[in-house]
């Protein structure tokens, strides 16, 4: 059963009809960084590629994250479905948990597709990128962090989209560029830590650096971040896994 309900979530969240916009955002990733040797010519194929992965395929891990994770429960009360969720016979943080796996599954592909896809756009071909693998294990590590922030979040609240964007786009753009050491709070400068991506130019527009949170010197190493990724992940599933348990959860009458 347990397989039933990964399986059966992941193809619903992998139908062509979801799947497509991400893809050609993912295209959108792959020409910006052909470009970006225009938009700061001194910069390097390996600052080319680390700028336009952070301003872009790391955002688009976030968003997808937002979008996918809190149709899990959220979409589903909105919808109206909740009730025909919660008659399967499977014990309710089961049916949370391994939909979230699925969540998480659809939201590294299309991180990976982005990441894969830059790499070809900069260095002609992905083989060529140094930098791919640890930014594979990062977009994996960030699917499964942000996963599990946004599905407490939709558990928590109504309209859990627009919390989860102004995380995503608002927090997450902001606190990496703030002074002192405030960016141990984002998941996004934990991420930028394991990717361990070259130390950029700042010859570049900052207005390019501000959104790629490279305004501000990140002090923190792959050592500190994976495990305080790894247990807020653990934690925050946890948490989520009782809250859907204890608490009720019907159709939204005010959905329309």
């Amino acid at each position: 059963m347990e397989g039933f309900l990964y399986f059966s979530s992941l193809k619903e969240f992998l139908r062509p009809g979801r799947l497509l916009p991400w893809i050609v955002l993912a295209f959108a990733a792959m020409a910006l960084g052909v470009a970006w040797k225009h938009l700061d010519p001194n910069a390097s194929q390996a600052e080319q590629y680390s700028n336009v992965a952070f301003i872009l395929v790391f955002r688009l891990l976030a968003l997808t994250s937002a979008v996918y994770t809190t149709a899990i429960v959220s979409q589903e009360v909105e919808q109206k479905t909740i009730v025909y969720l919660l008659t399967r016979p499977v014990p309710r943080w089961k049916l949370l948990v391994f939909r979230w796996l699925a969540s998480v599954t659809a939201v590294f592909i299309v991180g990976a597709i982005g990441a894969v896809l830059l790499s070809a756009g900069v260095y002609g071909s992905p083989s060529k990128n140094d930098l791919l693998t640890n930014d594979l294990w990062a977009l994996f590590l960030g699917a499964c962090a942000y996963g599990a922030l946004f599905l407490l979040v939709s558990l928590a609240f109504n309209r859990a989209m627009i919390i989860c964007l102004l995380f995503a786009f608002g927090w997450e753009t902001s606190v990496p560029n703030m002074p002192g050491e405030i960016y141990y709070a984002s998941i996004f400068s934990h991420l930028q830590s394991i990717a361990q991506h070259p130390s950029p130019a700042q010859s570049g527009p900052k207005a390019l650096q501000l959104i790629s949170g490279e305004m501000n010197a990140n002090a923190l190493s792959a050592k500190t971040s994976l495990p305080i990724l790894l247990i807020l992940t653990v934690v925050l599933v946890a948490i989520s896994a009782w809250w859907f348990t204890h608490f009720e959860y019907v159709p939204r009458e005010d959905a329309e």
